[in-house]
């Protein structure tokens, strides 16, 4: 586990009731400081918690200009009940204003999502081509206070993973067109491992199946405990990897650059299938010359299955200067989004234009090119008419293309063999 000071740590009294669930709370209580406050608390304390530092504003980005520290955690329990309404309305009778969203997390709902790019109807979304999916969401919350990211003030993560991996199994059996399920993108997957547990179980379930994978996003060295997962070849791990300034600098708690590498090189030595998403890429002074020592060194050290590729997006350029340090960013790149911070509105790949990012994408692609001909390159949540401009060059389609956790993307695929959006059914399970 990662070697966190949380200011506190809440474990739900359901966590107690739960054989698993209480043997992985007391071993994350063990790996936690002696001087940690540890406190048992019920629902009825939700809305007293939900009033403190680290529960109000959770996704506010971590910004630059100060270390808050590691985040609170909350140790729960998922449940598939089908009562959320009603604990909900138990919340907010006594706090109308309780969040939602994270109040549906803390009581342990809504684990397995569905994901379509928030559209209604199965097809490429314009400004966010990605592929419909199930995806695993046992936790929320990183240690890694990366500077554009909302999710370094609280860790919620739910311990019964042996319920978890029940439901998962039905969610498998009422969808067979799903052949990889992405753990877990709204969390560091391995900061609690292996005293959660979930990594674990959740590769040894897949291992039991004919045709399932499971794909891990991480941007972690935490690896040594894998080497005794019996995974079966039927684990996926991507990481997000980041150049030299960014990885250090941009990134305080996340494993720098080598490091990732060095994981990954570990894990593809235990038989892991290695992807690598260069996501999201921090146009740094000197980023060029970064990007060509990061691409030299991972493939001098191992061999991607897949490679994708994302500028940094998901804010406006108002958000970009508050939360970055702008003396680290190049320029040019500080001058596009000033000038295209209109014309880009609110769509989900701002603040840099087209141009912009096209220029760092064909860049990254030649770097790769130089080292391996063969291995897939891809855009991750692009627009169409970004794969309109790359597709020539890359090979691929928006229908087509292999990426780190699409849903029929599995290993040593050059090309898809037909449209995610054409065989998506997505099928629910009770809860």
């Amino acid at each position: 586990m990662y070697s966190l000071h949380p200011p506190a740590a809440y474990i739900l009294e359901d966590v107690l009731q739960r054989p698993v669930a209480a043997a992985a709370a007391e071993r994350i209580r063990a790996a936690l400081p002696a001087d940690t406050p540890v406190r048992t608390v019920t629902e009825a304390d939700l809305p007293e918690l939900l009033q403190t530092p680290a529960f109000r504003g959770p996704d506010r980005r971590m910004g630059m200009s100060e270390d808050p520290g590691d985040p609170a955690l909350f140790l729960g329990v998922a449940r598939y009940d089908g009562r959320l309404p009603e604990r909900l309305r138990g919340v907010k009778a006594v706090l109308p204003d309780a969040p939602e969203h994270l109040l549906a997390q803390m009581l342990g709902y809504r684990t397995l999502n569905w994901f379509n790019s928030d559209q209604e109807q199965i097809g490429p979304c314009p400004d966010h081509v990605c592929r419909p999916a199930w995806r695993l969401n046992l936790m929320r919350g990183c240690p890694h206070r990366c500077f554009y990211c909302g999710f370094g003030h609280l860790l919620v993560a739910h311990l019964n993973v042996d319920e978890f991996v029940g439901k998962l199994a039905e969610l498998a059996d009422r969808n067979p067109w799903q052949k990889t399920f992405l753990y877990d993108d709204s969390a560091e997957a391995f900061a609690l491992e292996p005293e959660q547990g979930a990594v674990r179980a959740l590769a040894e379930f897949m291992a039991g199946t004919e045709d399932r994978y499971l794909v891990i996003h991480t941007k972690s060295a935490n690896v040594d405990f894998l080497r005794e997962v019996e995974h079966g070849g039927r684990t996926i791990i991507v990481w997000s990897l980041s150049p030299r300034t960014q990885s250090e600098r941009m990134e305080r708690g996340a494993a720098t650059m080598q490091e990732r590498i060095e994981a990954a090189r570990r894990c593809q030595g235990w038989g892991y299938t290695v992807r690598f998403k260069f996501k999201p890429i921090v146009p740094v002074v000197g980023w060029r010359e970064e990007i060509a020592e990061m691409v030299r060194l991972l493939f001098e050290r191992t061999q991607p299955d897949v490679i994708s590729l994302f500028m940094l997006g998901w804010m406006d350029c108002a958000e970009l200067v508050r939360v970055a340090d702008l003396s680290l960013l190049d320029p040019e790149f500080v001058a596009g989004a000033q000038t295209a911070a209109e014309q880009l509105g609110d769509t989900k790949v701002r603040p840099f234009p087209h141009h912009l990012r096209r220029q760092v994408y064909e860049f990254c692609f030649r770097e790769i090119r130089r080292h391996d001909a063969h291995v897939p390159v891809s855009l991750s949540t692009e627009t169409l008419e970004m794969w309109r401009d790359l597709g020539p060059l890359l090979g691929l389609g928006p229908a087509d293309y292999p990426c780190g956790c699409g849903v029929t993307s599995t290993p040593n695929l050059r090309r898809l063999p037909c449209s995610p959006w054409a065989v998506a059914n997505p099928v629910p399970v009770d809860g």
